[in-house]
């Protein structure tokens, strides 16, 4: 296990009042004290002190050190506070590696307590989850992991798994002494099933908390989706043109409605075109279609017969859908049939529409009790283990051997490993941390 010195800036980029310098690994302490007037430093206390180069003092600067392993990476630790300059922590950080501290890799602090122990890797993934929120909820399906709700089920559910496995051991060892029953492999595995099952049911709501509904605003040409996205957003993002075919490509924009993060996607108008460009653009705009959280389908007012009739071709392609009626200041009222009626020129019916966003995707974003997944790797290897469950339990019932059983059981308290990071390549540990700030 790697335990050399590192080190890093911890706080974000730019002027501030404070600013962080972590350190960690062997001989961080004693690295560190010959430019502090600390001569015996005592774990856990905070101490102010000048630090100084060569007896000329660069800032005066709080410092806290940690011993192992009660430390955030399990090993000896330092955090020196200075005054935010960017220049004084420049200076700082390039002494420090001067001495033998090597500059972090993004991530390979929360790395090094992955590997010592002093976290799982779910925990770990949180802590990414946690600083990058963009709404109440992303930040809610975090902390919920970061509490360790969703590692105590994964715990449970492998522990059942290990039993199961036990028994079957068991039952291979001992043929003559043990009577193996495979009615009672079958009624656990059933048991876990359905458990992992409502699992996953409540957790991908996790993600679509921390990723964002994915809103796609479609419709024909020149129907107003460029101008709804500029209305939602308050503030002119994308052009606007009487010219049919204006959006060419996607434009993608973050909000927030009520603490719900919604990701809106602008697309082309989709229409029969010669342009080569334009029918690129098509295309895009249909495979969003398809991906979408949310659709917002516009229909001119005006002229809303060709609109419609685009939307039931479409309609089966949407998981959710609004079907908006936009102009609404060049008509009498809103006819029937569609869910709100709205003047993307004027903002009219604009909150109207927003509250219908949330009420209409309460179902993909509101975050049960329980738990929650917050990545994509997550959710994939416990769909895998839903799969291999399946498999096992088919197999069970044509009567394979204690052996076969055994090795599907090894597997999949494999993949449960690979989730916690009990087990995990060095190269996938690599890929989660590569995306952390440095300092973290």
């Amino acid at each position: 296990m790697i335990h050399d010195p590192i080190c890093a800036i911890a706080t974000s980029p730019g002027i501030s009042a404070l600013g962080i310098i972590r350190c960690s690994g062997e001989g961080s302490w004693e690295k560190l004290l010959p430019f502090v007037n600390v001569t015996d430093p005592k774990p856990w206390r905070l101490y102010l002190t000048p630090f100084t180069i060569n007896g000329e003092m660069i800032d005066e600067v709080m410092i806290a050190f940690y011993k192992s392993p009660k430390s955030y990476t399990g090993e000896d630790m330092v955090e020196l506070i200075s005054h935010g300059s960017p220049l004084i922590l420049r200076i700082i950080l390039q002494e420090l590696i001067k001495v033998g501290f090597r500059q972090a890799l993004p991530g390979e602090f929360t790395k090094r307590a992955v590997l010592n122990g002093k976290m799982d890797l779910i925990k770990a993934e949180s802590i990414e989850t946690l600083v990058s929120a963009h709404s109440k909820k992303a930040l809610k399906a975090a902390l919920s992991n970061y509490s360790g709700r969703l590692s105590q089920t994964i715990n449970r559910i492998r522990e059942t798994l290990l039993e199961l496995l036990a028994k079957v051991e068991v039952e291979l060892n001992y043929p003559d002494e043990i009577e193996g029953s495979d009615d009672e492999i079958i009624r656990e595995l059933e048991k876990t099933l359905s458990r992992v099952k409502k699992l996953i049911r409540h957790g991908e709501n996790g993600i679509v908390a921390v990723n964002g509904v994915k809103t796609v605003i479609a419709g024909r040409t020149n129907v107003g989706k460029s101008t709804l996205l500029n209305a939602l957003l308050r503030r002119d993002r994308a052009i606007v043109t009487d010219i049919p075919g204006t959006t060419r490509d996607t434009i993608e924009e973050d909000i927030s409605i009520n603490g719900i993060y919604f990701r809106l996607v602008d697309t082309a108008g989709i229409r029969e075109s010669s342009d080569k460009v334009e029918r690129i653009g098509i295309e895009r705009s249909l495979k969003q279609i398809k991906e979408a959280d949310l659709v917002l389908f516009m229909v001119d007012l005006i002229e809303p017969e060709n609109d419609l009739e685009l939307y039931e071709k479409l309609r089966k392609e949407f998981r959710h859908s609004i079907l908006i009626g936009n102009k609404l200041d060049m008509v009498e009222k809103c006819p029937d049939g569609f869910d709100v009626c709205i003047s993307a020129k004027t903002g009219r019916g604009i909150d109207k529409l927003e509250n219908l966003m949330v009420e209409r995707t309460q179902d993909i974003t509101e975050l049960y009790p329980d738990e929650v997944f917050v990545t994509e790797r997550q959710l994939a290897l416990v769909q895998r283990s839903v799969e291999m469950i399946e498999e096992i339990l088919e197999a069970l019932k044509s009567g394979i051997t204690p052996d076969v059983v055994g090795s599907y059981l090894q597997q999949i308290i494999f993949i449960y490993d690979e989730l916690t990071g009990r087990y995990s390549a060095e190269d996938l540990l690599d890929k989660i941390f590569g995306n952390f700030c440095v300092g973290k």
